[in-house]
């Protein structure tokens, strides 16, 4: 059954190769980790959108959420702490992976800013491809939101300056950014990142799934994010202790979280589905201040199915939230907010309809039209060599010779090396109208 897709996809007309670079920060459980659950919907969606583009995703281990006909994975090791994987960068498993005798690219769609320096030199110094890259930033290390003794910002400034484009989950997250890049970049280079740097929200999940009716006795009280202080997990805590004391018909599910020292908390595991499932019956979720400055997608989660959250004031909240959101500055404006929609079944209702309004608006299927807006772009990019070239000429004239050919055989009959960028003659054989772009080479239509 393999084989026989893999002969089929060998003969398909692919006119792009996306080479997806990974930022896997969860390893101890890779299907919870953000970067996996963002990527496979990316990959589902956008996919059927773009038929003509094949997919190869680095990633550690063959995964379910990457298995799509125009998909391919390939392992692909990194240190599991999360300030090692930043700074390791694997030269001689990335060379063998993109092989410049064998395989073309255009395209690096990168989750890790840190790496696109070290990216953009290898294909420039150790391949013939000149792929465009872009990406998505989704961890900033600014001082307020890592606690580690040592930073690489500076590497992660000059990773946005070597993308065409990326994407942060919010309009506060990039100006974060443009606030602190005095402190790594010249002012001219702060101004060419104001239009790299995009506001892309992830699309929702489940939008449409299964659901349960929310649980009543007790009422769940849901904290799906990280139990981490920079995503204000203490003060959490805290809030949930006082409203303990004063009435005891409420239980904490905090999922994430691998401590559980208070007799109302508990931190059940499920899969994917089940964890959507749960949430279901959450009676309402909390976002408190975050550090990092931008959206929960955790929240989407809660919202998509019907749960309403009571979030910190911040524009980084409500700039997607709106009027589905429940909103505080103050501890005691957040105890009184809490105590109302626990009381109060109809406000709940009213805020549960809102949030799966907003699911509904943004869904994957509406959302991943703004993912592609960066391949877009980024085709506007490419350079083409002349049509009257020799080695252009050659190239042509071989193939239509020959009939199909791979990348390999191509470079063979022209005894050429990685020192002669390829993409230019690629860019140009894909406005031949006889010439049909694969996998791993070119054929006449």
């Amino acid at each position: 059954m393999n084989n026989f897709f893999q002969d089929i996809d060998e003969g398909r007309e692919y006119s792009f190769r996306c080479l997806v670079y990974p930022n896997i920060t969860f390893q101890k459980d890779f299907t919870k980790d953000s970067y996996y659950i963002i990527m496979s919907n990316i990959l589902k969606y956008l996919t059927e959108l773009r038929p003509d583009i094949h997919f190869t995703v680095l990633t550690p281990e063959i995964m379910p959420g990457f298995q799509y006909e125009n998909t391919e994975q390939v392992i692909y090791k990194q240190p599991t702490y999360p300030n090692e994987m930043r700074q390791h960068f694997d030269t001689y498993q990335l060379t063998k992976i993109t092989d410049y005798k064998t395989k073309d690219w255009d395209f690096v769609y990168t989750y890790l800013p840190e790496h696109t320096l070290q990216l953009e030199n290898h294909f420039n110094n150790m391949t013939n491809s000149r792929p465009i890259i872009f990406g998505y930033d989704a961890y900033i290390e600014i001082p307020k939101t890592t606690g580690y003794e040592s930073s690489l910002l500076r590497h992660h400034y000059a990773g946005l300056m070597s993308m065409n484009t990326c994407g942060v989950n919010s309009q506060a997250v990039k100006d974060t950014i443009i606030k602190n890049g005095p402190s790594c970049l010249p002012d001219k280079d702060v101004e060419i990142l104001k239009d790299k740097i995009q506001p892309l929200p992830r699309g929702w999940d489940n939008v449409d799934g299964p659901r349960k009716e929310p649980q009543t006795d007790p009422k769940i009280i849901v904290w799906n994010h990280r139990a981490n202080s920079y995503k204000s997990y203490p003060w959490f805590l805290e809030q949930m202790d006082k409203l303990w004391e004063e009435r005891k018909d409420f239980q904490v599910w905090a999922p994430l979280a691998d401590i559980v020292d208070r007799e109302y908390v508990y931190n059940k595991k499920f899969d994917r589905q089940g964890y959507f499932t749960e949430l279901s019956k959450c009676w309402v979720g909390v976002c408190g201040q975050s550090h990092h400055t931008g959206w929960a997608n955790s929240a989407s989660d809660g919202m998509a199915v019907g749960v309403p959250y009571i979030f910190y004031d911040a524009e980084y909240y409500s700039q997607y939230a709106g009027d589905a959101g429940i909103y505080f500055k103050k501890d005691e404006e957040f105890m009184k907010q809490m105590n109302k929609i626990l009381d109060q079944e109809a406000v709940r209702i009213i805020y549960s309809e809102k949030s799966e309004t907003k699911g509904k608006e943004n869904s994957w299927e509406n959302i991943i039209k703004k993912y592609n807006s960066h391949f877009v772009r980024a085709e506007k990019k490419f350079k083409k060599v002349k049509k009257d070239t020799d080695g252009y000429n050659k190239i042509l004239n071989y193939i239509h010779k020959v009939g199909s050919v791979t990348k390999e055989q191509i470079m063979d009959y022209l005894g050429w090396g990685r020192g002669i960028p390829f993409n230019i003659y690629r860019n140009r054989l894909r406005e031949e109208p006889t010439i049909k772009l694969t996998k791993s080479g070119y054929e006449v239509r």
